[in-house]
C-alpha cells in the first residue's frame, strides 16, 4: 500500500502529507525546543561542524538545517512537505545562513555527505531494510551518522490511545512489518529489528541504545 502511495502521491504535482495550518503551529513549537546536547554530542564525536556537508534527512520545518548551518555545516534539507520547505527558507532567510533545499520522499534524497542526521521520521520510510541502505549509500567514507527512531515502546503508548479497529490494524501492520517486512502503513519498527537492519551493513563503528521509547543509532562509515 505504502509503494501505490509512493508512485500516485508525488510531491512535484502538489502532494503535501502536512496541512498548511498545521505545519505553522508545528513550526513554531518546534523551534523553540530544539536540543543543543544532540548538536553537541556530534560535534564531540565529529569535531567541527565547518565546511563539512550535512543532509537533514526528513528536515520538517528546519530547526536543526539552522542551527547546523550556524554552526558553519554545509546543510542540505531534505523532506516531503511543500509547506515546511516554505518555512524552513523563510528561517533560514530570517537568520541569514545558506542551507541547500531538496523534495522528496525520504528514499528520494542523493549525493554523499559527511554528515546524515535524521530525528524522529524514520517511521515515514516505504520500507525498513531499503531505508537504512538509502541512509549508508549516502554517507562518504569515514562519515558519520546521528538517527533517532520511535520504536515500539512509542508505538504501545499510541496504542493506549486508540481502540476497536484502527487499533487492531496497527498491530496487524506492526506485526506484519517485525516478521515479514510488509508495510501497509505508517508504523515503528522495534529496537529488535532496527539492530538486524543495521547489523547488515558495514561500519566501522556502530551503537544502537534504547532511550525509553526512542531508539538512538549513530555510526562511522
Amino acid at each position: 500500500m505504502l509503494w501505490l502511495k509512493y508512485y500516485l502521491q508525488k510531491p512535484e504535482k502538489g502532494f503535501d502529507p502536512v496541512p498548511k495550518a498545521f505545519a505553522e503551529i508545528y513550526a513554531a513549537n518546534e523551534y523553540k525546543k530544539i536540543d543543543s546536547k544532540v548538536i553537541d554530542f556530534i560535534k564531540t564525536h565529529l569535531g567541527d561542524f565547518e565546511n563539512k556537508t550535512l543532509l537533514d534527512l526528513g528536515a520538517g520545518p528546519g530547526q536543526y538545517s539552522i542551527e547546523f548551518a550556524r554552526r558553519g555545516a554545509k546543510v542540505t534539507w531534505h523532506d516531503i512537505s511543500q509547506n515546511y520547505l516554505t518555512i524552513a527558507k523563510a528561517k533560514a532567510k530570517d537568520e541569514n545562513v545558506t542551507v541547500n533545499f531538496s523534495l522528496g520522499y525520504l528514499e528520494e534524497a542523493h549525493g554523499k555527505f559527511d554528515i546524515i542526521f535524521n530525528r524522529i521520521c524514520w517511521y515515514y520510510c516505504i520500507n525498513d531494510y531499503r531505508f537504512a541502505n538509502c541512509i549508508y549509500n549516502l554517507i562518504k567514507e569515514n562519515g558519520y551518522g546521528f538517527i533517532v527512531v520511535n520504536n515500539e515502546k512509542f508505538l504501545r503508548e499510541e496504542l493506549a490511545k486508540e481502540s476497536g479497529f484502527r487499533k487492531l490494524a496497527i498491530k496487524m501492520s506492526f506485526w506484519l512489518n517485525e516478521n515479514f517486512n510488509i508495510k501497509l502503513t505508517h508504523v515503528h519498527p522495534s529496537h529488535k529489528k532496527l539492530s538486524r537492519i543495521f547489523a547488515r551493513l558495514n561500519f566501522r563503528h556502530l551503537h544502537l541504545e534504547q532511550c525509553g521509547h526512542n531508539t538512538i543509532i549513530t555510526f562511522n562509515k
